[in-house]
């Protein structure tokens, strides 16, 4: 541990400042501190560094919410190798973002008639589409028409026919049939009229000698017959959202070179960094240190154990959770090495590893140096 350390500060010392003329600098510097306030810009897409007919020009570019200030986005003159950049531009593109979608709507008619050719004349074609943004044009879908009756009301009617029968001695009606069929109706004999075909004298009296009978028969009926057709049909078609809530920001400086050198100011001000970068390298190490307890994950991938991660392991509740690395796994055998304070930790004690809906338990058997042991779903492997 010591020797990182010092590896670490000997490195990072080699950014502080020199008592000879400092080198060109490679980041950002603002050259005024004065009157400065918390602004943290956002990060851009993209910085392009350029030179046109002599001049150099720092072009940054920032995917933003079209209603970011422009102002927010501009930096204070800085110095970056050697040239002092100034502001002279900001270019705002503003993005159309699309979303596209299939969408169905149901829609009702009425109409007298069940015929499919006199429903599909219920519906128009095609119906515009305007909701929650979202624009565009439906078509009817003649596949999904289904039709229902509305309702029933009753109806009567009168089915009647008329026969006659000629040659009859006399006006008898038991000569009249009492009943008739027509179109399957059985109909009762309802009236019969008598017409005088034949004569002959009796003595001083002409009298009747053939009768033709007219006999009507008839019945009313009644059914239930709709009183109208209710239809349902399906639009479908895609529809599109345009939004125009983000703007592409271009932000142009211009260089100017520094003949002189770096200004006293950012010597100061290179120092003060070189000095905070030291101590927080310091302490990432220290933490990276201190959190380094637990096992190293190794996965069996083409015959070979390829390391996948590294987790750190509660000495209380000693557990391995593969699936944090599922996206990695490629089979079901895996190799786990504990580093030595783990191992001195969980001497004699199971851990469990997890995957998926299976925990695998393996009990550590020694106590000194890194422990490296194997597992796969099936059970535990000989530790080495």
């Amino acid at each position: 541990m010591k020797k990182a350390i010092l590896c670490l500060i000997a490195a990072v010392s080699l950014l502080l400042p020199m008592p000879t003329e400092a080198a060109p600098m490679s980041v950002e510097t603002p050259i005024q501190k004065e009157n400065t306030t918390e602004n943290t810009l956002p990060v851009p897409v993209s910085v392009e560094r350029k030179n046109i007919d002599g001049v150099e020009y720092l072009v940054k570019v920032y995917d933003l919410p079209a209603d970011t200030p422009q102002e927010q986005l501009v930096e204070e003159d800085f110095v970056l190798e050697d040239f002092l950049f100034s502001y002279i531009t900001t270019d705002k593109q503003i993005n159309e973002n699309k979303d596209t979608k299939e969408v169905t709507e149901d829609a009702k008619a009425e109409g007298s008639s069940k015929n499919l050719e006199e429903v599909i004349k219920l519906f128009p074609a095609t119906k515009p589409y305007d909701k929650d943004g979202y624009q565009g044009t439906l078509t009817l879908d003649t596949g999904s028409i289904v039709t229902e009756v509305a309702g029933y009301t009753t109806k009567n009617y009168t089915v009647s026919a008329t026969k006659e029968y000629p040659g009859l001695m006399y006006a008898d009606p038991s000569y009249v049939a009492q009943s008739t069929i027509k179109d399957g109706y059985t109909l009762p004999l309802t009236n019969v009229s008598w017409t005088v075909m034949g004569t002959s004298l009796a003595g001083d009296t002409l009298v009747p000698t053939e009768y033709k009978a007219v006999a009507t028969y008839s019945k009313t009926f009644s059914s239930q017959v709709p009183t109208g057709y209710v239809s349902t049909a399906r639009y479908k078609g895609n529809v599109t959202k345009t939004t125009a809530d983000t703007a592409t920001f271009t932000i142009t400086y211009a260089g100017k070179l520094i003949e002189n050198g770096m200004p006293p100011v950012l010597k100061a001000v290179t120092g003060i960094i070189a000095v905070l970068l030291l101590g927080c390298a310091i302490a990432m190490l220290l933490l990276y240190l201190k959190n380094r307890q637990g096992a190293d994950v190794y996965n069996l991938i083409d015959k070979e154990y390829i390391c996948i991660g590294r987790q750190n392991i509660n000495p209380k509740q000693p557990v391995i959770d593969l699936n944090e690395f599922e996206d990695l796994i490629q089979s079901n055998v895996f190799q786990f090495v504990l580093d030595k304070k783990t191992t001195k930790a969980l001497f004699g004690r199971n851990i469990s590893v997890t995957y998926k809906d299976m925990t695998v338990k393996h009990r550590v058997n020694e106590k000194k140096g890194e422990y490296r042991f194997e597992l796969d779903l099936g059970g535990v492997l000989d530790a080495e």
